[in-house]
């Protein structure tokens, strides 16, 4: 409660007005509502006493007497910001919601910079079914008072309630970072920094992760790519297995569902544009994950075999089924040991976990027969964005320059047909630039 400062009202009654509400604030109720009772009495309408009475009548259960003592007080005092947000209070509590809204907003009339009352205008607005009011004033709260939890999360659970899932990751990534950081997923919170773009923070708490779990892969991967220090040559084989074990129940839906994931889609494509036909083909899909490139295969395949080396994503893949074989495996170290086993090799979206490229091409070259087709699809490096041949990403992905993909393709002796540019998936609402290969085995 607010302290007193009426000019030009009666001093004696300040002082009980004080008093009062001293003891109302350390639940001496009773003795409370004796001094409103006797302002009142000397003046039937003194302001201060009508609105802390009117509040002690709604902590007692005179809900109605209450208001309309409140009311009356911001009648008196129309221009005293907190009284109203008192009111809209109130009539929050007992589910008059379009009321309160009208008793926030004229708060916010006599004071628009405070982001407490715009975020209980929102949540006014909310019970409402006003969604686009809601949004506004909690975005009003947020532009007020950026790290204002209570808004980010309602913004989060709007737009997560309709769909879009990007919006409400920003905002409840904007929640889940702010202090106090213990006792919350490093991994999250690690996530949650590099979605912001605030990398060197990323970094800093992958950093204390590795602290924390010496000899923890994504750990040790994630740091690498969000601090650029101790880049490793690829994503080593426990960061893999590890990564998409974890998520491939959800992977489906999580990648394609919500990151418009394109890469099955552009085999189908490249396939189509070599313009092979019949089902005269062995087909091997490295770093098949949960399978979703056999349907793309299935018009070309004599035999369709897929290599990963995480098991729970190939367990979907089994579910799901049109492969002949599934093997858990390194890709390179299965294609290496599998001489001239294949007529095309599909790759997407799986080359991004590698850095130098050289010893997959050659591996791929190995698998393949006379003429066979390599089909793969990798992140593109853009101009500006990184110095050299390959970068490691902040996303914990790879990107390759086209100039490099070329001349790694010619060193492991295969042709190159055909090289494209692409939109891989989005992330963080960007379109991801990526470049669809159709190479062949001279």
């Amino acid at each position: 409660m607010e302290s007193l400062s009426q000019g030009g009202t009666n001093a004696a009654l300040l002082q009980l007005l004080q008093q009062a509400i001293g003891f109302h604030t350390a639940g001496e109720l009773d003795r409370a509502e004796s001094i409103y009772r006797e302002v009142l009495a000397r003046d039937p309408v003194h302001p201060i006493a009508l609105h802390y009475l009117g509040i002690f009548l709604h902590q007692r259960g005179q809900h109605e007497e209450g208001i309309q003592s409140i009311r009356l007080s911001c009648a008196l005092q129309p221009g005293n910001a907190n009284w109203h947000n008192d009111l809209g209070n109130v009539l929050f509590a007992l589910k008059e919601f379009e009321e309160a809204c009208d008793a926030y907003q004229a708060s916010l009339d006599a004071n628009p910079g405070d982001h407490v009352v715009w975020n209980n205008l929102g949540s006014s607005q909310l019970q409402c079914n006003d969604m686009e009011g809601a949004i506004d004033s909690f975005k009003q709260a947020v532009e007020l008072v950026p790290e204002f939890g209570p808004a980010l999360i309602h913004l989060g659970n709007i737009y997560e309630a309709a769909g879009d899932k990007m919006s409400s990751s920003h905002y409840q990534c904007r929640a889940f970072v702010l202090p106090p950081l213990e006792g919350k997923s490093r991994e999250m919170l690690g996530t949650c920094f590099y979605f912001l773009g605030r990398l060197e923070e990323a970094a800093d708490i992958y950093r204390t992760w590795m602290e924390e779990e010496p000899g923890n892969p994504i750990a040790a991967h994630m740091y690498a790519a969000c601090s650029q220090s101790d880049v490793p040559g690829r994503a080593s084989d426990s960061y893999v297995e590890q990564h998409f074990d974890r998520y491939a129940e959800t992977f489906n839906d999580n990648l394609v569902g919500s990151l418009a994931y394109r890469g099955p889609q552009l085999m189908g494509q490249g396939l189509t544009a070599i313009g092979i036909g019949g089902k005269q083909y062995d087909i091997l899909d490295v770093g098949c994950g949960t399978g979703l490139c056999a349907s793309f295969a299935a018009p070309y395949a004599r035999s369709l075999h897929g290599v990963d080396l995480s098991g729970k994503m190939l367990e979907q893949a089994r579910a799901r089924g049109g492969y002949d074989q599934l093997i858990k495996q390194e890709i390179t170290e299965y294609m290496a040991g599998q001489p001239q086993a294949f007529d095309i090799v599909l790759s997407a979206d799986t080359l991004i976990y590698f850095g130098g490229l050289e010893d997959a091409f050659g591996a791929a070259a190995t698998t393949l027969r006379k003429n066979g087709y390599f089909l793969f699809t990798v992140e593109t490096m853009t101009e500006g964005n990184h110095a050299g041949d390959l970068q490691l990403h902040p996303s914990g992905r790879y990107r390759h320059s086209a100039a490099y993909v070329m001349q790694c393709l010619a060193d492991a002796g295969l042709d190159l047909i055909s090289m494209e540019d692409v939109t891989l998936r989005e992330e963080i609402r960007q379109p991801v630039a990526g470049m669809l290969v159709i190479s062949r085995k001279i």
